[in-house]
């Protein structure tokens, strides 16, 4: 017969009857704190008695250090509409301005009527990158 829950660490954690835990929130907190205080996920997954992909997704979801960017959805202007847009900074045209995003350390200069799809390709790398 399995127990309805067990202790580890001092918490106690509920064991369903197909033998699944549910991981308390203060469980995952430690080990979070244990990894990122220089203890490996393997050994601190064996030490609770879980699997290291488990843990390794509790340190990913509770990546708070704000070094990788929150994911912005991006939708391209229209390129006519682009052409349309008054002309607000002096003698540069609409069609002449670009974005720049500066993420880190690194810089994108976008120019007018660049394809959206490609820059939603670049913008992926660099947050993977961070």
């Amino acid at each position: 017969m399995m127990p309805e829950e067990v202790k580890v660490w001092g918490i106690t954690v509920p064991v369903s009857p197909t033998r699944r835990r549910k991981w308390p929130d203060a469980l995952r907190a430690k080990a979070v704190r244990k990894i990122l205080a220089g203890a490996g996920i393997r050994e601190t997954a064996e030490e609770i008695g879980t699997n290291k992909s488990l843990v390794a997704l509790w340190v990913k979801k509770a990546d708070t250090s704000g070094k990788s960017p929150a994911f912005v959805e991006f939708v391209a202007p229209a390129v006519q509409r682009l052409a349309e847009l008054p002309h607000e900074y002096g003698h540069e045209t609409a069609s002449s301005t670009s974005c720049r995003i500066s993420i880190g350390t690194a810089a994108i200069e976008i120019p007018p009527g660049y394809p959206a799809d490609h820059l939603e390709e670049v913008l992926r790398a660099v947050r993977a990158a961070q």
